[in-house]
């Protein structure tokens, strides 16, 4: 499988585990059902689903880990009118104002008849560990969704320590100056046809621009009159094109046509198509890393 958008970070001290004692670590939490009266719940899946049978699924020394939420679905409407009906009885039978502290309970109780009808929606958070470059790499569009994994992971392991990786310069003033440059970009990078500009601290206005050239005198005007870049797409080495954020994030990855089509000469059954996706994509990410965080630091 190839990740969409990824939060990276950097181990602290070297990642030692082996793919069979982080599979057994990770069996301490496996993914479970949600009982009847539990909200939600989480814990580590296969990789590799229903066709897997470890919870880490290693290539080239790489490490692919997959974390399973369930949460029951309670339309929020739904309850509010169990507990708007159940106080109207109270309040009609026995002539009394039903109080705050009471409608809490209320709601609890309705909650509490309602959870072991609810739907249940499963998501699923994937990962992956570079032991040998030390990065965690999370395929996921929120910083909020990636934490929660790290989170589950730390508790896990007994401990995790992993940072965002620190730069010369913000990812912010890199782009803004990026941007207004003709054609002297960091060594790899090209300029693709989207961003997102701005207004500087107390002021207001965000200029969304797609399919044009970032660096036309109109969308260079808004930069001049102090507008900031917080997205901008990018290409890496016509390998991979991308939209890098303000907190270092990476969404919309597009790898180049070339290296998908690599992996899928592979083999026809799903373990060795997975399994080279994810060889060569972590072989990439491994190369693009470096270098994003090499342009960051290039004018510091």
């Amino acid at each position: 499988m190839w990740f969409k958008n990824i939060q990276f970070y950097q181990f602290e001290d070297a990642f030692k585990l082996t793919s069979q004692q982080l599979h057994e670590k990770l069996a301490g939490r496996k993914a479970r059902d949600c009982g009847q009266m539990e909200m939600a719940c989480e814990g580590w899946d296969r990789p590799l689903g229903r066709s897997g049978q470890m919870l880490v699924h290693e290539s080239n020394g790489a490490l692919m880990i997959c974390l399973r939420r369930e949460e029951k679905v309670l339309p929020a409407s739904l309850v509010r009118e169990q507990v708007a009906d159940e106080v109207f009885r109270i309040e009609q039978e026995s002539g009394r104002v039903v109080g705050r502290k009471e409608k809490v309970d209320i709601k609890d109780q309705v909650l509490q008849k309602l959870l072991p009808r609810a739907l249940v929606r499963a998501s699923h958070t994937y990962a992956a560990i570079l032991p040998k470059q030390g990065w965690l790499i999370v395929d996921a569009a929120s910083a909020k969704k990636s934490e929660a994994l790290i989170e589950v992971l730390r508790k896990t392991l007994g401990s995790l320590n992993v940072v965002l990786p620190a730069t010369g310069e913000s990812p912010e003033s890199a782009m803004t100056r990026w941007l207004m440059q003709d054609e002297s970009w960091p060594e790899g990078f090209t300029l693709e046809d989207e961003c997102e500009l701005q207004a500087g601290e107390g002021a207001e206005g965000v200029v969304r621009c797609k399919y044009i050239d970032v660096s036309s005198a109109e969308v260079r005007a808004h930069v001049a009159s102090g507008r900031r870049v917080k997205k901008l797409a990018m290409n890496w080495r016509e390998r991979l094109s991308f939209v890098l954020q303000d907190d270092l994030s990476i969404r919309r990855m597009r790898f180049d046509s070339e290296i998908v089509d690599e992996a899928g000469e592979a083999g026809d059954d799903e373990l060795s198509r997975f399994d080279a996706d994810f060889a060569i994509m972590t072989a990439e990410l491994s190369a693009f890393i470096p270098d994003l965080l090499a342009a960051l630091d290039s004018e510091a």
